[in-house]
């Protein structure tokens, strides 16, 4: 059982000399600021089956082993960042040394003079690197979202949502598939933030990107173009199928209860454009009739869905 308050690492020793694993094995008993969970593999088919096991926190991967090398075993882990690779040699060597860490391994370590101490620096080194890509890449990621997502409802932006759509304008013309556009605005939205403020006024484009999100599928995408407007792009749907997804949104956010306050509940409801894509559409011929049809549905009273005439009738 691992001691208590000692944090636990799990470590695969990839080696196939026996007399090699043990000297790791006995140096890495003697570290005593962490307990060691080992796992040995001197095979192909051993580190297959250790590695299906998971959970691996460090790899020891000698670059010498048998059926497949370090290198080409590196490369392959690297490629799913499992876990961090140190690479082992029996010989030391600068240039295995460079194409390792080259080659996406966290840290190098020669079997020459090996030491508990120099296996602990070269451990403690290589997690220290690992945390901190780890963290990099998590930084990056987040600046890619921040990127793409309207920071408030946490759908695409204007800019994201247009290049998928012209993703998706390009594939419905390769392949002659359907697509269909809606663009929704929130009724009466200056008023809700006149009388409830805009905090309040917030909350009611949460509730309608969540309600747009909860209401189409993994397909389709849904984005905030500005203020109180918002655009569902559908793949693979004609009107007549977009113009019931649109009525079953229209529906839906009809029926949500928002609370101004402990006391005060409204409701919002919203105007849809429905336009299908043409052959000869543009990204901005598409909205534009998308566009078109959401103020004829202001125009006739809110709170009701409207359908562009196809673009060669139009």
């Amino acid at each position: 059982m691992p001691l208590e308050g000692k944090p636990v690492l799990k470590v695969l020793i990839c080696d196939d000399d026996p007399v090699d694993r043990k000297l790791i094995r006995a140096y890495l008993k003697h570290i005593d600021d962490r307990e060691f969970i080992l796992v040995e593999a001197g095979s192909e088919e051993e580190i297959r089956a250790a590695l299906e096991m998971g959970a691996i926190d460090l790899v020891l991967l000698d670059v010498q082993m048998p059926e497949k090398s370090g290198m080409e075993w590196l490369s392959e882990l690297a490629g799913t960042q499992l876990a961090p690779v140190v690479m082992v040699t029996g010989f030391g060597s600068e240039e295995i040394a460079a194409e390792s860490i080259q080659e996406g391994a966290i840290g190098y370590l020669s079997k020459v003079g090996l030491s508990r101490d120099r296996l602990q620096s070269t451990i403690d080194k290589s997690l220290s690197r690992w945390r901190q890509l780890k963290q990099s890449q998590a930084d990056q990621q987040e600046l890619e979202r921040l990127a793409l997502h309207d920071p408030l409802t946490g759908v695409f932006n204007r800019r994201a949502i247009l290049l998928r759509l012209e993703d998706q304008m390009k594939h419905a013309r390769r392949y002659q598939e359907d697509l269909s556009v809606l663009m929704l605005d929130i009724d009466h939205f200056k008023t809700v933030n006149d009388r409830y403020g805009h905090l309040t006024g917030d909350r009611v484009l949460c509730m309608l990107a969540q309600c747009l999100l909860d209401n189409v599928r993994e397909v389709d995408f849904i984005g905030r173009t500005g203020g109180e407007e918002f655009i569902a792009t559908l793949p693979r749907t004609d009107a007549e199928g977009a113009s019931v997804v649109a009525e079953r949104l229209r529906a839906a956010v009809a029926n949500k209860t928002i609370s101004a306050d402990a006391v005060t509940e409204f409701h919002v409801t919203v105007s849809i454009g429905v336009a299908a894509f043409g052959s000869n559409d543009t990204t901005t011929s598409l909205l534009d009739r998308a566009d078109g049809a959401m103020y004829t549905a202001k125009n006739s009273g809110r709170n009701t869905v409207r359908v562009a005439p196809a673009p060669w009738s139009a």
